[in-house]
């Protein structure tokens, strides 16, 4: 089995059409969410999808969060071990919500900080002040959704215990290609991004991860056997880091 560790399934226009060709592609799918009235709304048609866990967000780009959101989420966290999307966004797009972000990141992490959560985690711009938040909170073992940021960061992140996952965009770009080389492959994990990412003009979908698995493997050196292998374990790996020292996560 695949896991999509990053897939905005709700954005899809047919979104069970898309979990049901996943899970007949032996593709899991955590169901990121920007707001916890997504997640709420989402939370009983996701259960009824075996290969879907849904994930808990509050995205920043959507701050300043209305006092509904932020109850809502307090309310809904225990019943997720997954959270996301969240974290900061200091691009141009977002630089201007920049405390206001940073107020609801710290919100979510010292609601979650000693839970063994598995985190999803934005961080366009402002990756060194999510890790700054992060080790405020002893959080370990987080997922940085499509890395960005400078190498430099990243040899931090990942000394933190931190992981990557990596879509097909990020295998396609130059800039992308050259920062995944420089990554231990016991540092790497899956996503889509769907539907925000393309192949060719449509949006990709958790079922095109067998291509990613396809490109890691020629960038790794091993078989794709080989490839899928090692992901599965640095997704164990993950799942121990989270719980080291915070408490067990249940994955429901």
């Amino acid at each position: 089995m695949i896991l999509d560790m990053h897939c905005h399934l709700d954005r899809y226009p047919n979104p069970r059409e898309i979990a049901k060709e996943a899970e007949q592609a032996g593709v899991a799918i955590v169901a990121i969410t920007n707001l916890p009235s997504h997640f709420a709304a989402g939370k009983e048609p996701a259960s009824r999808l075996k290969n879907v866990r849904l994930s808990l967000g509050l995205h920043p780009m959507l701050a300043p969060h209305s006092q509904r959101e932020l109850d809502l989420f307090s309310q809904l966290e225990p019943s997720t071990s997954y959270i996301g999307e969240v974290g900061l966004d200091f691009s141009k797009d977002g630089i201007g919500t920049k405390e206001k972000q940073i107020e609801s990141f710290r919100f979510v992490l010292e609601r979650i900080a000693g839970k063994g959560k598995i985190l999803s985690i934005h961080s366009r711009k402002a990756e060194s002040e999510v890790l700054s938040c992060l080790r405020d909170d002893s959080i370990t073992g987080a997922t940085f959704h499509w890395y960005t940021g400078t190498k430099e960061v990243l040899s931090k992140i990942l000394d933190a215990g931190h992981f990557l996952s990596v879509n097909s965009a990020m295998l396609k770009s130059s800039s992308g290609k050259e920062l995944l080389a420089g990554v231990p492959p016991s540092c790497c994990l899956l996503e889509t991004d769907g539907p925000y990412t393309k192949l060719g003009r449509l949006p990709a979908r958790p079922v095109h991860l067998h291509q990613v698995v396809e490109q890691l493997s020629g960038l790794w050196s091993l078989s794709i056997d080989a490839t899928q292998e090692k992901i599965a374990h640095n997704f164990r790996t993950m799942l121990q880091r989270c719980s080291e020292g915070q408490g067990s996560s249940r994955l429901r």
